[in-house]
């Protein structure tokens, strides 16, 4: 799984290379609109992921490093987050069903 997520992470910085270039490189009236319309794309919904980050951070304390990463790879760069709020979300489970059986007793 680490090596797919490394694969794709590889791919997505391909992705905006190209898009950059396509922007600011020699044959950009040829390009047309294409690569605008793709980066816009992408960049509202790793903006979007950025704003899901943003609603768990009380949780996560996430760092600019952090964020920059989902801005860049999306949810590849998730699948960390992801992983831990799930991990705390289960201790929090756990910690509610054992404060449950003592006010029970």
């Amino acid at each position: 799984m680490k090596i797919l997520n490394l694969a794709m992470k590889l791919i997505m910085l391909l992705f905006w290379a190209g898009i950059i270039y396509a922007l600011i490189g020699p044959d950009f009236q040829e390009v047309g609109l294409m690569p605008l319309i793709l980066g816009s794309v992408v960049l509202v919904m790793h903006i979007l992921q950025m704003l899901m980050l943003k609603r768990v951070s009380q949780i996560l304390h996430p760092t600019t490093k952090d964020y920059l990463a989902v801005l860049v790879f999306g949810s590849f760069a998730m699948h960390t987050h992801r992983a831990r709020l799930k991990e705390i979300m289960e201790e929090n489970k756990q910690t509610n069903a054992q404060k449950k059986q003592q006010q029970e007793k």
